[in-house]
Parts: C-alpha cells; sequence; structure tokens
C-alpha cells in the first residue's frame, strides 16, 4: 500500500508503541515541542512549603491518589503546608467531600485555571505533583511546571511521564500506593536544597 507519508513521529515511546500495535506504523519518536519561554517566571517563595496540582479533575488524572497520600501524610508530617488544587472536572464535588470529610484543612481548590495563571501557580510550588494513572502520551505538563520554577516536580509512573522524568526515578510515584506516596511527599517537604 503506499503511503502518504514519508515519516512519521511519535511523541514518546508510548505513542509510539500505539502506532504500530494499533496501526502497525513505524515511527521516530521526537519529544514535543513545548515553548518553555511563556512558562517561565521568576522564584517565587511562599511562607509554607506548598504542594500544587494542576489538571482535569477526571479519573485518571489521580488528585483523588493525591488526597489519599494527603491524607496518610498527616501522621508522617508534621511540618506545616499548603495544597493548592488547580483545575475543574466532574471530580471535584468528590474531592472536595472527601478533603472535608478526612479534615485536610490546608488543602484549598482553586476551580478552573487560566492559562496565564498557570506559571505563576507552578513557580510557586514546592513541589509540582502530576499524578497521572496513565493514558499520557508525553510530560507537557511536567516541563511546563519545570520551565516555571518549581522546585520539585513529581508524576505518576506511567510510560508518558517516564519520557520525561526516567532518568530521576525519585520524582516517579505510583500514585495507588498511598503510603509510598505520602512518603515521596514528606521526603520532598523535609528535602531543602
Amino acid at each position: 500500500s503506499s503511503h502518504l507519508f514519508d515519516t512519521l513521529i511519535a511523541v514518546s515511546t508510548a505513542a509510539q508503541e500505539f502506532a504500530k500495535d494499533v496501526f502497525g506504523l513505524d515511527s521516530v519518536v521526537l519529544p514535543n515541542v513545548v515553548d518553555t519561554k511563556q512558562f517561565v517566571h521568576e522564584p517565587l517563595v511562599r511562607e509554607k512549603p506548598t504542594i500544587v496540582f494542576l489538571g482535569r479533575l477526571v479519573e485518571r488524572k489521580g488528585c483523588m491518589y493525591l488526597l489519599k497520600a494527603l491524607n496518610e501524610l498527616k501522621d508522617i508530617h508534621t511540618g506545616e503546608y499548603d495544597v493548592v488544587i488547580g483545575g475543574k472536572g466532574p471530580l471535584l464535588p468528590k474531592l472536595k467531600e472527601y478533603a472535608h470529610n478526612h479534615d485536610l484543612k490546608n488543602v484549598r481548590f482553586l476551580g478552573f485555571v487560566d492559562e496565564s495563571d498557570k506559571p505563576a501557580l507552578l513557580a510557586g510550588a514546592d513541589i509540582a505533583v502530576f499524578p497521572s494513572t496513565g493514558g499520557e502520551s508525553f510530560g507537557i505538563v511536567l516541563i511546563e511546571a519545570m520551565a516555571a520554577g518549581s522546585r520539585v516536580v513529581l508524576g505518576g509512573d506511567n510510560s508518558g511521564y517516564r519520557t520525561v522524568l526516567g532518568d530521576h526515578p525519585d520524582l516517579l510515584v505510583n500514585p495507588k500506593d498511598t503510603k509510598a506516596f505520602a512518603n515521596r511527599l514528606a521526603h520532598f517537604l523535609e528535602y531543602k536544597h
């Protein structure tokens, strides 16, 4: 069969495998091009260490796993910290209810965050956390957070995010392993460099 394309580009090994498995197509991997300049922000230092989640509030983005880890974190980390959750989606009421029922007083839900407000939000993050369980072809959000100056960028251990964070396994976490997730958050809250 004659193809209309000379070369196919996949954004990650995860996307490359998908193209091969589903369509039988060979491709070269060229990561997504991210204009990091628009995310660069002057450093922000907040009074308290701040954990930031930014993303759609849908199951696979893992915000509920973050809340469960935060519930566990209460018992292992006594220092003060704030948690900011930016984004909207169908899980919002359920997440708010969980936070309320488990007395997660330091969690603030921002709702929708405008593109232009994202760099400042990420720049003020001691830990920017993206606990996605899968369905990510590449980690653009991770790169945006790094560009903005988040101190630590923590991602769910899925094949798309491994493309970006694979060289730093301590920055990948299994969101469903609540105890390990909480321990990793505690580690980075206590670790100052």
